[in-house]
């Protein structure tokens, strides 16, 4: 008999966030030397720069999946915590915004910033081929 755990019924805690897109030179280089379908792509593009204060909100740790969702769409991408030290935008903190890279999965939140609902999520991160449908 399978275990019955008590969470899957629990609904994972929500925040507000407003979500900022941002260039980035390492996720370009990506596209270019392995191309927007692959692993190294997706690393650097699916996903979200978090104060560590939002990650607390929604109880959720560094690299976990996370949900966002607005009027314009849903995409589930990595959290990564901005701790300040390799990240120049965390320097004072940033709690209630989010950093997105440029690409397929901000661009499904619509023309930035945007505001959001954010959740942990058991999802697997989407991939760009779902979410361009091909």
């Amino acid at each position: 008999m399978s275990e019955i755990r008590i969470d899957q019924f629990l609904a994972a805690p929500e925040c507000e966030i407003m979500i900022v897109r941002y260039h980035d030179i390492f996720q370009t280089e990506a596209a270019l030397k392995h191309g927007k379908f692959s692993k190294e792509y997706q690393d650097l593009s699916a996903v979200i720069m978090l104060d560590p204060a939002d990650l607390k909100k929604i109880d959720a740790s560094d690299g976990d999946p996370v949900k966002i969702s607005n009027e314009y769409g849903t995409v589930v991408v990595a959290a990564k915590k901005s701790d300040g030290e390799d990240d120049t935008r965390a320097s004072e903190g940033h709690s209630g915004v989010g950093y997105m890279p440029a690409s397929v999965w901000s661009n499904i939140l619509g023309s930035a910033p945007v505001s959001a609902k954010m959740s942990r999520s058991q999802q697997k991160i989407s991939t760009i081929r779902e979410l361009i449908r091909v």
